[in-house]
C-alpha cells in the first residue's frame, strides 16, 4: 500500500492546550456570520486537530494543503510558494519572517500545524504499521435541557416537578404505553425522551485513512421503540482513503464534495465570509472529505475517488443517493383510461433541521429521494490550476414552491444541472481566483477576485460577484450577502495592515444589489457593510481588540399600509471591545463588551448590550480543566440580539443569541482520570428577567430560567 510513513506526533494535549485556544478562536471568526445557535463546525475542527498530529510539510506542501487549515490567507500562501521556488526548501521555520505577509503572530499562529523537513517522508507503509500506528478513538455524548418544554407532556424535569401550562392548569399523565401509542398522530407532543444522545467512533492514519461511524438521537426523538426500532435516528458511516499510488482519493458511504468557489458544486459549510478576517474571501476547495459531523443534509451518501490520470490533471467522479425530509403532498394529475386517478408526488420547501420528534415531522422524515451525478477535472501547475466541474440533481418527487413574486424565478422541478469553470492564479504576492457557473435553464453566475500583499506589512482583497436572479445553485455556497448565491451583484474590498509586532488593523467595505425582489423587501434594492478592527498585542500574554460594523440593508415598513409595502432602510452598528489576558501559566481570562443600535425605517431605534466574563483554567500537567461565564445582556427587541462564541465540549460549538433582560453562565469542567480517558462536564443557565414564558411551541418553558447540561466521555487508543 503506497501511503506516506508515520511522523511522530504532536500529543493530543496540545489540542486541549495552547492549539485548542488558537482552534477555539478560528472557529469563532468562521461562525461569526453564519448566526445559527446550532451550527455544526466539527468537519473544520476535525481537520485543525488532525494537523496538529501530523503537521504539514512547508517545503512540499500545496496551496490547497496551506489553504485548508484556515489560518493563513492566499497572499501568505502566495507569498511563501514564491519564495520557496525563488530560493529553495527552508532551513527552518525562522525564515518565514523574511516574507512578505509573514510576521512574528502570523509565525505563532501556524507553527503547531506545521513544519519543515529536509526530505519527504517515506511512501510506504505497511498495513501492520497502519494499524500499529493509526489512532482509535470513541466519543459518548449526552445533553438535555433540564427545564420541560411543552413538547414532553408526559416527561417530569430533572428535579422532578411536573409540566403546567403558564395559567397553573396541569397536564394529564400520558405515561402509558397504551396512551402513547394513542398520541402517534398527535404533532402536538415528543415522542421521545428530552436526551440528546451521540456516540462516534474513528479510526486515522495520518491524512491518508480515516474510517468510522456516528450515530444521534436529538432531543424528543424515540429511541429504541416505536419510529426508531433501530436506536439513532441518524446514522453515517465513512471510509476514506488517501495516496494510494494514482489513486489522490477514495470516499465510501458518507463524504463531502467541494469544489471551485462554490458556485457550480459544494455541499457543506464554506467559511469564507465577511468578518474580522478581512482578506477570506476566497473559497478553499478540499475535494473530496470524509463526513464525520452529525447535519443530516449536509452530506453525500454513496461513493467518490480522485484519479491522478498525469501527473498534473486530476479527475474526480462523485455519486450520492439518500432520501432527504420535505414537505410533501400528493396531487392528482389526471386519470388514466380505467378513470383511475394519478397522483404525482409534490413538495413545496426542503427541511434542514433533522428533527423527528413529532409524528408531523416523522411523516416529512425521508420523504423525497435525491440522486447527485457529477464530476471534477483539475488541471494543476505549481503557481495556477484551472477546473471544470458539472452535476445534476435528481428528485423524486416535483419541486413546486409557493409561489410568490420574490421567488419567482428560483428553481422548481425535478432536476438541474450546473456545469463551470475555476480558476486560481499565483503570481509573485498575488492571487487571482475566481468561477463562473451556469445552470440548466440558462441563469449564469459568476465570481472573480485578487488577494494581494502589496509587502511585509499591508496586504489587500478584491471580490467582485454577478448572481443573475435564475441561477440555480442547489449546491451554491459561494460568498454572498444573501442566503443563497443568485440575484446579486457586489464588489468587496478588505485591507490588513500590520505596521509592527504589536498591531494590527484589519477593515472591509462591501456594496452590493439585488436586481429583484426578496424576502420581505418588495423591490429591487441596494445596501453595504462596513468593518473596522484593531488589534493590540502590547505582550504575548495580553491582547486586546475594538471592532465597529455598520450593515445597511432596504426592508419592506414595519407599518400596516395598503398596497405594496414602502422599502425603508434598516441599519445596524455594532461595536465591540474584547480582552483577553494569560494571567498565569493555566489562568487566562476574557472579557468582552458589545452594544448593537438597531433601526428599520421610522421605527423607534432599539438599543441592546451584552458584557460576559469567561475564566480558563488549563493548567499543563494537571487532570482537571474548568471554564466559566457569566454575562449580563438586554436588547430592546429581537433585532437588536448578539451572537457569541461559546466555550463547550470538545468537538460541540455553540453560537447563541443573546436577547432580552437577563444573565446567563456556564461552568464546564474536563477531568483526565486515566491516560487517552477525558471526561467532560458542563451546565449552562439563562436567567431571565423579563420574561415568565421562554420560547413557544412545543419549546415553551414555563418560568424565567431555561438550563441545560451535558456530558461526554472520549477514550483515544
Amino acid at each position: 500500500m503506497l501511503i506516506g510513513a508515520m511522523p511522530a506526533l504532536a500529543g493530543m494535549a496540545q489540542v486541549d492546550g495552547i492549539s485548542r485556544d488558537v482552534i477555539e478562536q478560528r472557529i469563532e471568526a468562521a461562525a461569526e456570520q453564519l448566526g445559527d445557535t446550532d451550527v455544526d463546525l466539527t468537519n473544520l475542527f476535525e481537520l485543525l486537530t488532525d494537523r496538529l498530529k501530523d503537521p504539514i510539510d512547508l517545503n512540499s506542501a500545496s496551496a490547497q494543503d496551506l489553504s485548508a487549515i484556515m489560518l493563513l490567507n492566499d497572499a501568505q500562501i502566495s507569498s511563501l510558494i514564491q519564495h520557496v521556488k525563488r530560493n529553495g526548501k527552508l532551513l527552518s521555520l525562522y525564515e518565514l519572517q523574511t516574507i512578505n505577509g509573514w510576521d512574528a503572530n502570523t509565525i505563532n499562529l501556524v507553527r503547531p500545524f506545521v513544519t519543515v523537513r529536509e526530505q519527504q517522508l517515506g511512501a510506504r507503509a505497511s498495513l501492520k504499521e497502519i494499524l500499529k500506528q493509526g489512532g482509535h478513538e470513541i466519543t459518548l455524548r449526552s445533553t438535555m435541557n433540564v427545564e420541560s418544554r411543552r413538547g414532553f407532556l408526559d416527561r417530569p424535569n430533572f428535579f422532578g416537578k411536573d409540566y403546567t401550562y403558564p395559567n397553573g392548569e396541569a397536564l394529564p399523565d400520558f405515561g402509558t404505553d397504551a396512551v402513547r401509542d394513542s398520541l402517534r398522530d398527535n404533532s402536538k407532543v415528543y415522542l421521545g425522551s428530552p436526551f440528546r444522545v451521540y456516540t462516534r467512533y474513528r479510526f486515522r492514519y495520518r491524512q491518508n485513512i480515516s474510517a468510522g461511524f456516528t450515530m444521534e438521537k436529538d432531543e424528543g426523538e424515540e429511541f429504541f421503540r416505536g419510529s426508531q426500532s433501530q436506536g439513532f435516528d441518524f446514522m453515517s458511516a465513512h471510509l476514506f482513503v488517501r495516496e494510494i499510488g494514482r489513486l489522490k482519493a477514495l470516499a465510501i458511504g458518507d463524504y463531502s464534495a467541494q469544489f471551485g468557489q462554490g458556485l457550480t458544486f459544494w455541499n457543506g459549510l464554506a467559511f469564507a465570509a465577511k468578518s474580522s478576517f478581512s482578506l477570506n474571501v476566497k473559497r478553499n476547495a478540499v475535494g473530496l472529505a470524509p463526513y464525520t459531523s452529525v447535519n443530516e443534509n449536509l452530506f453525500m451518501r454513496g461513493g467518490a475517488a480522485t484519479v491522478a490520470v498525469t501527473r498534473n490533471l486530476d479527475l474526480t467522479g462523485f455519486y450520492s443517493s439518500k432520501h432527504i425530509d420535505a414537505n410533501v403532498t400528493a396531487q392528482p394529475t389526471g386519470s388514466d383510461t380505467l378513470d383511475t386517478n394519478i397522483q404525482e408526488v409534490i413538495f413545496s420547501s426542503f427541511l434542514e433541521d433533522g428533527f423527528h420528534r413529532t409524528a408531523n415531522e416523522l411523516q416529512k422524515k425521508g420523504a423525497v429521494s435525491e440522486r447527485i451525478i457529477g464530476g471534477h477535472l483539475r488541471y494543476r501547475q505549481r503557481s495556477w490550476s484551472i477546473g471544470a466541474t458539472a452535476a445534476r440533481v435528481e428528485y423524486d418527487a416535483v419541486l413546486q414552491r409557493n409561489t410568490q413574486v420574490y421567488n419567482q424565478f428560483d428553481f422548481q422541478g425535478r432536476e438541474n444541472t450546473t456545469m463551470g469553470v475555476d480558476w486560481n492564479v499565483l503570481y509573485r504576492n498575488l492571487t487571482w481566483f475566481g468561477e463562473a457557473a451556469r445552470s440548466a435553464n440558462g441563469g449564469t453566475a459568476m465570481n472573480t477576485g485578487v488577494l494581494v500583499a502589496l509587502d511585509k506589512r499591508v496586504s489587500m482583497s478584491l471580490l467582485f460577484r454577478d448572481y443573475a436572479r435564475d441561477y440555480h445553485g442547489l449546491y451554491s455556497v459561494a460568498f454572498a450577502e444573501g442566503t443563497n448565491p443568485w440575484n446579486e451583484r457586489g464588489v468587496f474590498t478588505g485591507i490588513e495592515i500590520r505596521p509592527n509586532r504589536q498591531w494590527q488593523v484589519n477593515a472591509y467595505v462591501d456594496r452590493f444589489r439585488f436586481p429583484w425582489l426578496r424576502y420581505l423587501t418588495d423591490g429591487p434594492n441596494s445596501g453595504f457593510d462596513w468593518l473596522a478592527q484593531v488589534n493590540w498585542r502590547p505582550s504575548r500574554t495580553v491582547e486586546l481588540y475594538a471592532r465597529v460594523r455598520h450593515q445597511d440593508r432596504a426592508k419592506n415598513t414595519a407599518f400596516d399600509v395598503q398596497g405594496i409595502d414602502p422599502l425603508v432602510r434598516a441599519e445596524q452598528t455594532n461595536y465591540r471591545l474584547n480582552a483577553s489576558a494569560k494571567v498565569s501559566s493555566s489562568v487566562t481570562l476574557r472579557t468582552r463588551l458589545e452594544t448593537i443600535d438597531y433601526q428599520r425605517g421610522s421605527s423607534p431605534l432599539t438599543h441592546g448590550f451584552l458584557l460576559y466574563q469567561d475564566i480558563v483554567h488549563r493548567p499543563l500537567k494537571s487532570p482537571v480543566e474548568l471554564t466559566a461565564r457569566f454575562a449580563v445582556f438586554e436588547t430592546g427587541s429581537y433585532d437588536a440580539r448578539i451572537y457569541a462564541f461559546e466555550n463547550d465540549l470538545i468537538g460541540v460549538f455553540s453560537i447563541p443569541s443573546y436577547y432580552g433582560r437577563g444573565m446567563r453562565w456556564y461552568g464546564m469542567a474536563r477531568f483526565t482520570p486515566l491516560r487517552r480517558v477525558d471526561v467532560w462536564i458542563r451546565y449552562g443557565a439563562w436567567i431571565y428577567r423579563d420574561q415568565t414564558v421562554i420560547s413557544s411551541g412545543l419549546q415553551e418553558v414555563n418560568g424565567y430560567v431555561r438550563s441545560d447540561l451535558k456530558a461526554q466521555v472520549r477514550v483515544m487508543f
